[in-house]
């Protein structure tokens, strides 16, 4: 009888808990990232080890049935098929040279996430490092060695994966394209089902048109503006604008400080991830283009009440201009 224990299955095993994994880190769940992270990476040392003989799986304490149903010496599988646990299986891969040897770092990691998906199976997981990293370099020593394409292990993520093993970014670039590939996914998650109107809608409906009072503090006022989403094209997101008290009047610059949009979640934090995101970091509004959207707004007094009391250059000459 066939072993139900075959490297199909647990190279398809694999797959699924990898793809499960990207998508718990994409939901920011670390939690259930670790767990099929683990059981991922598990699988497909397991896979490997498959490769070369089925009997590297069988644990050495004594017991001699998984032993003997791998070597084909029994015509029935054992009841309970038992195989070695994720942390000896790695370590039989690396006495093969197929992945990094202790004591270096990437090794140490890779023990880490095992230990950490043991912990969470237990007792649960507080604050620790992110081991997508981890998963994806490991995934890729064990796919090479196995001879199995990227592309054909992680589907839909393989932009992802790609993003997170290019050397060739820095990190804020591969945070950044991270971030940007996990909104896409979220969003093709969300709107898959919905027809293109009901996405217009929706995007509709968490946009904010205008020149948007966010904060005033000293020496600097903080803006919100309407701008398409450079991960779900969409016209949903909010850009958010900074200025200070020296801003000339007739050419207000501001800066680029942070984005959020409300139908992916795509968000950045800083100028420097908006200039890697693409989008322009320095924004000018002369004072016709405040009086047309203090005009277009939905309530102009309003608006137009909360520009001056933002804009301490502009106020002593805000009621000529406007």
């Amino acid at each position: 009888m066939e072993s139900p224990v075959t490297f199909d299955r647990l190279y398809e095993g694999a797959k699924r808990f990898a793809r499960l994994a990207m998508e718990a880190h994409a939901e920011e769940d670390q939690e259930v990232f670790l767990l099929h992270a683990g059981v991922s990476v598990e699988r497909l040392a397991k896979a490997a080890l498959v490769l070369v003989h089925p009997t590297l799986l069988t644990e050495v304490n004594g017991k001699d049935d998984m032993l003997l149903h791998f070597a084909g010496a029994v015509s029935e599988p054992p009841a309970r098929l038992k195989t070695v646990g994720a942390s000896t299986a790695i370590g039989r891969l690396r006495k093969m040279d197929v992945l990094p040897q202790k004591p270096k770092s990437e090794a140490a990691d890779l023990d880490g996430l095992i230990e950490l998906r043991n912990g969470v199976a237990h007792l649960g997981a507080e604050d620790v490092e992110d081991y997508l990293g981890v998963l994806t370099a490991t995934v890729d020593k064990l796919l090479q060695h196995v001879k199995r394409d990227r592309e054909a292990f992680w589907e839909s993520w393989s932009d992802t994966v790609q993003v997170i093993l290019d050397d060739r970014a820095d990190r804020l670039q591969k945070a950044v394209r991270l971030r940007m590939d996990q909104a896409r996914h979220r969003f093709r998650t969300r709107f898959a089902d919905l027809p293109d109107g009901a996405v217009e809608g929706a995007a509709q409906a968490v946009s904010e048109r205008g020149l948007i009072v966010v904060e005033v503090g000293p020496g600097k006022a903080l803006f919100q503006t309407l701008s398409q989403c450079p991960a779900c094209d969409r016209e949903a997101a909010a850009l958010f604008l900074a200025v200070g008290e020296d801003s000339p009047l007739f050419d207000m610059e501001l800066t680029a400080e942070g984005l959020l949009c409300g139908l992916c979640g795509f968000h950045l934090s800083s100028t420097d991830e908006v200039e890697a995101a693409g989008l322009p970091t320095v924004v000018r509004y002369s004072v016709e283009d405040l009086t047309r959207i203090v005009a277009e707004g939905p309530d102009p007094a309003e608006r137009l009440a909360t520009l001056k009391l933002a804009l301490p250059t502009v106020r002593t000459h805000a009621h000529d201009s406007f």
